[in-house]
């Protein structure tokens, strides 16, 4: 199991490879990504009614009281493609994506960084946490009006559709957050690229609260990996 804090130094080039990178950008967008347009960034001044203020007030209690989450999920890719897994979250910090085989992608939040792994060619990407739109969701608060900031609202059809963005990368990409209005729970989330693709990751058998193996989110070489299984 490494230790291995990896330096890096971590720019705007390096951000938006991961980010176009279809497993790494469905966790990011997770938690979310931002504007590839002009049109996006005049969103950012957008301002709820009080209707709507009150249902993101509600969904903002609902994050924050999630301390474990664990679901399957189904990610369609900008080709059509389906690929299936099953998602792990602890916050604050921490959560794991592990793709079904025979994708060979896991990405992995251990608190410190956002850690993509290609088990295939036996390479890991690092990025600090907190440079990445991962942080939005695995925060000790989940909030609105600083780093993340809400540029839509929908309701419709016993479904709220949230827009967000990511005021500090405002080239990314944004996020729609689609959720059951009652009972109230996280239902899809579609991330739009700054190549103006969408990646849509629904999750199914939802469970909350539930106490999750610390092991799910330690860093394991991908070489070390295969030694261990041998």
């Amino acid at each position: 199991m490494s230790s291995v804090r990896p330096t890096m130094r971590v720019n705007a080039k390096f951000l938006r490879a991961i980010t176009n990178n279809v497993a790494a950008a469905a966790v990011m967008g997770l938690c979310l990504v931002t504007a590839p347009t002009a049109g996006i960034a005049n969103q950012i001044s957008y301002q709820p009614n009080e209707v709507e203020t009150a249902h993101v007030s509600r969904i903002k209690s609902y994050l924050n009281r999630i301390s474990t989450m664990q679901a399957r999920f189904i990610q369609t890719n900008p080709d059509g493609k389906t690929w299936e897994g099953t998602l792990s979250i602890k916050r604050p910090g921490k959560f794991r994506f592990e793709y079904d085989p025979p994708v060979p992608h896991t990405l992995i939040s251990n608190g410190t960084w956002f850690i993509h792994v290609d088990r295939e060619l036996k390479e890991s990407n690092f990025l600090p946490l907190s440079r990445t739109p991962a942080r939005f969701l695995l925060a000790k608060q989940v909030r609105f009006d600083k780093e993340v900031k809400l540029i839509g609202f929908r309701h419709k059809a016993g479904l709220i559709h949230l827009r967000i963005v990511n005021t500090e990368h405002p080239d990314l990409g944004y996020v729609t957050l689609t959720f059951n209005e009652r009972p109230l729970a996280l239902l899809q989330w579609r991330m739009h690229n700054a190549l103006n693709q969408d990646t849509l990751i629904t999750l199914q058998n939802t469970r909350i609260g539930l106490r999750l193996n610390s092991e799910l989110f330690k860093f394991v070489e991908p070489q070390q990996e295969d030694q261990d299984q041998d």
